[in-house]
């Protein structure tokens, strides 16, 4: 997607007024636009060094949730009409917040026990399976067969659906190269990682809610929980 650069604002004003019978929209826009007054973001942004030990191999071993997605999931590996919208890759980016968010909150060096809690702890299936209660006392829901085969076939609700989603991302866009001025690279990198998750935490809303297509609910769920992720110092709920 290529994106002329323009104020963030003047791209919100537009999807408010594109999307004016949309109940709920303001607040999920504002919430974006208030991302950039965020130390958290900002260092989410300019990127997270990855502790090398991640690519020694100790941690190839899949999750038992990484394991139940690859099982049920396609793998189909480009982004075509006629590809799933979301593939088993696409849940590998659950792991990304995850570990950036931890390293950002505890502020030193990993543990090889920090480590284990961000790949194999339940941080990943509260996150995809309850969404923004991901920080209530209940009790974790466990990785299904069922719930990957139905993930690996949601669709967009309609078009007017994906426009939505799209512009969302539109502002997102905006709002980090406008404030970062490209992070050194990282804007193009970092928006599209963020977009991965977003639209994987909109697939499992909507699976979530018994249903094989993503609305407008599914979206502003996925951002109000993405929002409450960035507010939350997950380091403490692993």
């Amino acid at each position: 997607m290529f994106l002329k650069e323009k104020p963030a604002q003047e791209v919100a004003e537009k999807v408010l007024k594109d999307f004016n019978d949309v109940e709920g929209l303001k607040e999920v826009v504002d919430g974006i636009l208030s991302l950039t007054d965020s130390w958290v973001y900002e260092k989410l942004v300019h990127g997270v060094v990855m502790d090398p030990r991640v690519n020694s191999g100790d941690y190839d071993e899949p999750s038992k949730l990484i394991r139940f997605a690859a099982d049920n999931m396609s793998k189909f590996p480009l982004n075509m009409p006629f590809a799933p919208l979301i593939t088993a890759k696409d849940v590998l980016v659950i792991h990304t917040p995850i570990y950036d968010l931890f390293s950002i909150n505890i502020g030193r060096d990993f543990t090889p026990e920090d480590l284990n809690k961000i790949f194999y702890g339940e941080m990943a299936a509260r996150i995809l399976f309850m969404l923004e209660e991901f920080d209530s006392n209940q009790e974790t829901p466990q990785p299904t067969k069922k719930f990957f085969k139905r993930l690996g076939k949601i669709k967009w609700n309609d078009k007017k659906t994906k426009k939505l989603f799209n512009d969302l991302f539109e502002i997102r866009y905006m709002s980090v190269f406008n404030k970062w001025k490209g992070a050194d690279g990282q804007t193009p990198i970092f928006t599209n990682t963020e977009n991965a998750f977003l639209k994987l935490l909109s697939g499992c809303s909507a699976v979530v809610e018994s249903r094989n297509k993503i609305n407008t609910f599914d979206i502003f769920r996925a951002h109000k929980t993405y929002l409450k992720l960035i507010r939350t110092d997950i380091s403490k709920l692993m």
